[in-house]
């Protein structure tokens, strides 16, 4: 018997080198996040219904959690939020994570996880071409979701990641493996 587990052990350390090597997700600093590491500020443009994926309820074409914007602690956040969608009214708010059969109908000011850190008029949106600038400050490390609170939204996908994360030295997004392609 100790033979017969020494081969299969054997067996599966080869076929364990032999697998690629698992790919860490990349960090990127896209076009529409403007680091200023000596004040530990950052701009992040993000424009709902950027493209028509997701029916157009995305933020810069992402959506379901498929990018994620990470902070470091005590970074000053200010978001320049646009709604591009002709057809729909949207929001952005920084909220705690939700299972995913659990999302708010709509969501307002009593969701938001971060002081202020929320669009004009959270439970309805905004219509197009609004513009609104939300500033906070990433306080309180930890995992939180951008969602859209307008009716039914973030129940169809108009969520993304975001992270508060007391290791991170600067601001930079990562990408989920298939994620559709959005604003670069």
């Amino acid at each position: 018997m100790p033979g017969r587990l020494a081969a299969a052990l054997a067996v599966l350390a080869l076929l364990l080198l032999s697998l690629p090597p698992a790919r860490a997700q990349q960090h990127v600093t896209p076009d529409w996040m403007k680091v200023d590491a000596s004040t530990k500020h950052v701009n992040l443009d993000i424009v709902a219904g950027y493209n028509a994926n997701n029916g157009a309820l995305n933020f810069n074409g992402y959506f379901t959690g498929d990018l994620t914007v990470v902070v470091p602690v005590g970074w000053t956040v200010d978001i320049h939020f646009k709604n591009n969608d002709a057809m729909l009214p949207h929001s952005l708010l920084v909220t705690k994570p939700y299972a995913h059969d659990h999302f708010p109908d709509q969501a307002g000011v009593d969701a938001v996880a971060i002081p202020r850190a929320y669009t004009d008029n959270p439970d309805q949106g905004i219509p197009s071409p609004k513009t609104d600038t939300v500033e906070f400050v990433a306080q309180t490390p930890g995992p939180y979701y951008f969602l859209c609170g307008a009716p039914g939204h973030a129940q169809a996908g108009m969520w993304i990641h975001f992270t508060v994360d007391a290791a991170a030295g600067a601001p930079y997004a990562t990408l989920a493996p298939g994620a559709d392609t959005g604003r670069p």
